[in-house]
């Protein structure tokens, strides 16, 4: 029986999957490592992994870069 808490950390998925030319999701801000291993994450994992996105997104607004609707974070 595996004893570990769940994973309750969701998705910044939002069905906008492309990869720009430095590997980086437009829909989201993962990189394709992460988005690989976002199943097999654990909860603070995500967490970096969603922060991380989040950051690459803003920045990509701050310089102006087209940014999709992304949703919340």
């Amino acid at each position: 029986m595996n004893d570990a808490p769940p994973v309750t950390v969701p998705s910044p998925c939002n069905q906008v999957c492309w990869l720009d030319a430095a590997g980086i999701c437009a829909g989201c801000g993962r990189s394709g490592g992460e988005i690989a291993e976002w199943t097999k994450a654990d909860s603070a994992r995500r967490l970096q992994i969603r922060a991380t996105a989040r950051q690459r997104l803003e920045s990509k607004a701050a310089q102006g870069s087209e940014v999709l609707d992304r949703g919340p974070l």
